[in-house]
């Protein structure tokens, strides 16, 4: 990666654009155009700002095209002229083209040419458009075209799509990754803390153009983080001081169609948007046809999914928007807002329901969705909306107790928490001393929801059982048959969440149990989705990944269905799925759910904040990455050990101390460990890093012991059993006792094979493969066959490339041949089978035999199609049945 801080050989003659004076050379997309050249047709296909321009001129100013180049720039309408341009821009590079043919007549033998088309959305003229494809249809083979255009041009370009010679770049490619944020803040010389270049990041979702903008308006800030900080909270006054909405409206808004442009102003009141909803606040037919030509517009909406065919707008588009609907329709908004909560309450969407009724001003409404779906609105847990300038609370408010807790949740649901708790008491008040049995119970199912939303699992617990006695007063009493479970499965999810904050998932599993089952008795989908975040928090905690991933998918795809794009229990899904894919060694799938678990429109609570950030930290530490580990993981070491919620405290200090243990630093790395053994006595986690260190110490025997004293005291996570076993196994072969090692590395692997768990094995593979190769044939080159060992690989095989790198050299030893088989397999096939039982991934397994990862990916196919299999694990199955491994 690197930034060019100056115009590059500007050339104007040439028609390729200046560069900006400080842009990025993005090396990764660079790279995807260098292969892109070997196709006809290249689409960089984008809204305007998502950087096409710049990175075609980029390619070209670096001298990374094959031969002669031709730059046209369209203009809008520009009808018949537009070929005019592309011929003279063809004569200008030097191409020569027969007008009717359209042969390249000046062609040299070989040579490959280029020719861009930026801007070709301004085409419209039909017959330049055909003439345009049979120009790409005849030349193809020999010039490559580059399309820039902010839509879809009515090309037929599924024909090169079908036949593999299309090549595509949308907004997805063309989105900054954070890594290219923080090289663009160098060019700028704007210095951020990594969480808010975090934060910069996922405000713009990566949007060059607002990225650009908004370092621009930094240079020279005493604090440039307060226009971060503002951006996320969604202050619209300030994307006007950066010059963010100027540019909205100039690039955007002022080239939309203008009945469009209304639907877009009208709907941006709106989280999400579906087609119901764009007919109930534009009285127009047609939401879905108006909302799919916003997403072929290319990202104006995307395309979220759900039961209604939700979709989103940009974030800080939608911040633009509403902007420009409190300044240009006034006097509707309140409508608007009016008539989402009616939408919303006729297809039983309470939590928008009420959130829309309070900003309309519409507060017989708010009362009314409040007292028929208090449960599910109370036990829903907060949501990560955008803070909303309503109307101001009526007169009469301190006599209405159910008006004042239905705003309290719609404070809990924007982050106001202290909002949140000055209308309950407020509501409280309003009961008086002697409430009735169902009053009593809904302020004490609020106590429940306070204390969830200030993370306090005591004040919680404590209000939960408050509310279960509370519950069982007010059964008869109920206007609606399905409040009872409702309220109870409130009660009861709150003392499991509780439990499972300090890490007590046992004592956590039974009030789960019986919280899950009357939440679906209940029939309130946001309880069910509250059910299976614990449930997924739970089986994580247990090391059950694929239940734990089955539960958080079902939490994103319930709050899907709702409409809810952010909220907490869609960040710690996506913490849960990280967490699964880093077990598993999926770091990169790691990654993405980690970047999807941060909410834009919100400060995080603190705990999602700590859970956030201890993620991000141990997935750099997997992927190796210590220096970025140590960054994020400062911010947690500022805090008091034990202010931080048990789990993580635990979690903070092991890594702190396996990063000081890779330093060379043993005795802080033991003194970080018997602080946290201080404050968490008896934690596996911390005796098991304490075995690491004395390892490093040169005393395996002291780490074995430590060891066997955590299995034996049979830890409740699978993956922890595992990490155990793996650690022993190491102590144990530094001992010298090698059965032993290679015994507890077999149940390891056998352990680890149901749940897919490698994050243990990773980095060991050297050593392990060394104890599952029998002594006899160490010496045979260039790895010897392992051993017996009643394992099933728990990692699925890659995809076989379609040719080898490398060939494997030749083997004289007899092949295996079994009666049984219609095809023999060689030694070398054989060997590959060996190692495919055990956990080493295709590029270990190629590391070990020292050949590449092709060569291993051609002896598994030959391997799969000898055995009549087609995956890993069936193949170590009928190996084992034909007696071969």
């Amino acid at each position: 990666m690197e930034i060019r801080s100056h115009q590059l050989d500007p050339r104007p003659e040439d028609g390729v654009p200046e560069l900006p004076g400080a842009h990025l050379a993005r090396a990764r997309l660079l790279d995807q155009l260098d292969a892109a050249v070997a196709h006809p047709v290249t689409l960089l296909c984008a809204p305007t700002g998502w950087g096409k321009t710049v990175l075609a001129t980029s390619w070209i100013r670096s001298g990374r095209a094959p031969g002669r180049t031709a730059y046209v720039r369209f203009e809008a309408n520009c009808g018949a002229a537009a070929w005019r341009q592309l011929t003279s821009a063809l004569t200008g590079a030097g191409i020569a083209v027969d007008p009717a043919t359209y042969a390249w007549s000046n062609a040299q033998r070989h040579e490959r040419a280029v020719v861009v088309l930026d801007d070709l959305h301004h085409v419209t003229n039909l017959v330049v458009l055909r003439r345009l494809e049979r120009l790409i249809a005849r030349l193809g083979e020999r010039i490559s075209f580059f399309i820039l255009a902010r839509s879809e041009p009515p090309l037929s370009l599924y024909r090169w799509r079908v036949r593999g010679q299309l090549t595509e770049l949308r907004t997805d490619h063309l989105s900054f990754t954070q890594e290219e944020v923080t090289g663009l803040a160098a060019g700028y010389d704007v210095r951020l803390a990594q969480h808010f270049r975090y934060a910069l990041w996922h405000v713009t979702e990566g949007w060059p153009a607002a990225v650009a903008v908004i370092l621009s308006a930094m240079v020279g800030r005493h604090e440039p983080e307060r226009i971060i900080t503002d951006l996320v909270v969604g202050d619209a006054g300030l994307n006007e001081g950066v010059g963010l909405t100027e540019y909205v409206r100039r690039e955007i808004l002022q080239h939309l169609d203008p009945d469009l442009r209304e639907v877009m102003l009208r709907t941006s009141i709106l989280e999400t948007v579906c087609p119901g909803l764009v007919e109930a606040l534009t009285g127009s037919r047609g939401g879905a046809r108006l909302l799919a030509q916003m997403s072929r517009a290319n990202a104006l909406a995307t395309f979220y999914g759900g039961s209604h065919s939700w979709y989103r707008y940009r974030r800080l588009l939608r911040a633009v928007l509403r902007a420009e609907v409190r300044a240009t329709l006034p006097a509707e908004e309140r409508n608007l807002h009016r008539a989402a909560a009616g939408w919303y309450a006729a297809n039983g969407l309470p939590s928008d329901a009420l959130a829309h009724a309070a900003a309309g001003g519409d507060w017989i409404t708010a009362e009314r969705i409040f007292f028929q779906y208090w449960p599910e609105l109370i036990g829903s847990g907060p949501r990560a909306l955008s803070p909303r300038a309503g109307p101001r609370p009526p007169s009469d408010i301190a006599e209405r107790p159910l008006l004042a807790f239905a705003l309290a949740i719609c404070c809990r649901d924007t982050g106001d928490q202290n909002g949140m708790s000055a209308f309950i008491r407020l509501g409280e008040r309003a009961l008086g001393e002697s409430p009735g049995a169902t009053q009593a119970e809904i302020l004490a199912a609020l106590r429940v929801a306070e204390g969830i939303a200030m993370e306090d699992s005591h004040r919680s617990g404590t209000a939960a059982v408050r509310l279960l006695a509370r519950t069982e007063e007010a059964t008869g009493e109920h206007l609606y048959a399905d409040s009872t479970d409702a309220a109870r499965a409130v009660a009861y999810l709150a003392l499991a969440g509780a439990e499972l904050s300090r890490g007590a998932v046992d004592d956590a599993d039974a009030a789960l149990e019986r919280g899950s089952e009357l939440a679906r008795t209940s029939g309130f989908n946001l309880l069910v989705v509250q059910a299976n975040r614990q449930q997924a928090i739970a089986h994580l905690m247990r090391g059950r990944l694929s239940v734990a991933a089955a539960c958080a998918r079902r939490v994103i795809d319930g709050c899907r269905d709702a409409g809810i794009a952010e909220s907490r229990s869609i960040s710690y899904a996506r913490l849960v799925l990280a967490a699964v894919c880093r077990e598993r060694g999926q770091l990169d799938e790691a990654r993405f759910h980690l970047e999807e678990s941060i909410s834009a429109h919100t400060s995080a609570d603190p705990g999602q904040w700590v859970a956030g950030s201890l993620a991000f930290a141990q997935l750099l530490f997997a992927q190796d990455d210590h220096a970025g580990a140590a960054e994020a993981l400062e911010p947690l070491l500022g805090w008091r050990s034990s202010a931080l919620p048990p789990t993580a405290g635990v979690a903070v200090g092991v890594l702190h101390a396996d990063l000081c243990l890779l330093e060379g630093y043993l005795d802080k790395a033991r003194d970080i460990l018997d602080d946290t053994e201080r404050l968490r006595p008896g934690n596996p986690e911390v005796a098991l890093a304490m075995a690491r260190v004395s390892i490093a110490e040169g005393n395996p025997a002291a780490a074995a012991r430590t060891v066997e004293r955590v299995l034996a005291g049979e830890p409740v996570s699978l993956v922890l059993t595992v990490s155990a076993m793996v650690l022993l196994a190491q102590a144990l072969r530094q001992i010298g006792d090698l059965p032993g090692a290679t015994e507890r590395i077999e149940r390891a692997l056998r352990l680890a094979s149901p749940e897919n768990i490698r994050l243990p094995f990773i980095g060991h593979g050297s050593w392990i493969s060394e104890l599952l190769d029998p002594p006899d044939d160490r010496s045979l080159p260039p790895a010897p066959l392992p051993t017996e060992a009643p394992v099933q690989a728990p990692v699925q095989v890659q995809a076989p490339a379609p040719e080898p790198a490398a060939v494997a050299e030749p083997v004289s030893a007899p092949p295996v041949i079994d009666e049984r088989l219609t095809e023999a397999l060689t030694e070398r096939e054989t060997l590959v089978l060996q190692y495919l039982r055990s956990m080493l991934s295709i590029a270990e397994i190629a590391t070990v035999l020292s050949v590449s990862a092709n060569t291993v990916k051609t002896h598994v196919r030959h391997v799969y199609r000898k055995l009549g299999v087609s995956r890993r694990r069936d193949a170590v199955r009928r190996g084992r049945e034909l007696s071969l491994i």
